[in-house]
């Protein structure tokens, strides 16, 4: 037997208890002499007295302790005050009157006889099925990371092609700027050419005109 006895206390008050050794010591009532000694520091302790191991878990103002054969791994114990604690929390929300008591020390015998199964085979269903779920999480994880890898290349490719077409696009407008530059720059030219032209042949006009014939006598 792995799991000896088992409460849950607000304080020092005992909610719900059970007590599965087989020996005469009286295991529920050391709990509660152990429970005002418990510290409020650190959410997970183990103490071992007698050749026990006194466990407890704390939430808000909940202590949930168990006592546990020296035998029983640390993993196994904590698991039970892990399940112990999700029980009892759910059981709490659903029932309410005077059979609130016997409910919750009933889901804590049954938890503790499955606990203390010989072949534990619950107990190994119940990790293979986590075992399995884990794996299916991995998997399906695995596909998403593996999709959106696919998908980063996608914008990856397209960044650089819509980079090379913005780089096209600066080249074209620079060029098409010049030539429009140079074009203005022509037609100032030819119109600089022609009011020279212009100004050149009035100039000789006027200098003619002003040339009076010389007479013979």
């Amino acid at each position: 037997m792995l799991i000896l006895s088992a409460l849950v206390a607000r304080g020092t008050f005992v909610l719900c208890e059970y007590d599965a050794s087989p020996g005469s010591d009286d295991l529920s009532e050391v709990s509660r002499k152990v429970l005002p000694k418990i510290p409020r520091t650190g959410a997970i302790r183990s103490y071992v007295y007698a050749g026990h191991t006194f466990n407890y878990l704390l939430e808000k103002d909940h202590i949930f302790l168990c006592v546990a054969a020296s035998a029983a791994g640390s993993e196994t114990v904590f698991d039970f005050l892990g399940e112990f604690r999700r029980n009892f929390e759910a059981l709490s929300r659903r029932l309410n009157g005077p059979s609130r008591e016997a409910e919750l020390t009933k889901m804590l015998r049954d938890l503790i006889a499955r606990y203390n199964s010989e072949n534990g085979g619950n107990k190994m269903r119940q990790m293979e099925q986590d075992l399995e779920d884990v794996t299916d999480l991995m998997r399906d994880n695995l596909s998403k990371v593996m999709e959106r890898g696919e998908r980063i290349e996608s914008l990856i490719d397209k960044t650089a092609a819509l980079k090379s077409e913005s780089v096209s696009f600066r080249a074209n407008a620079k060029r098409y700027n010049d030539e429009l530059w140079w074009r203005d720059q022509r037609g100032r030219m030819m119109l600089g050419i022609v009011t020279l032209v212009f100004f050149v042949i009035v100039t000789s006009w006027l200098t003619h005109s002003r040339v009076k014939p010389v007479e013979v006598p």
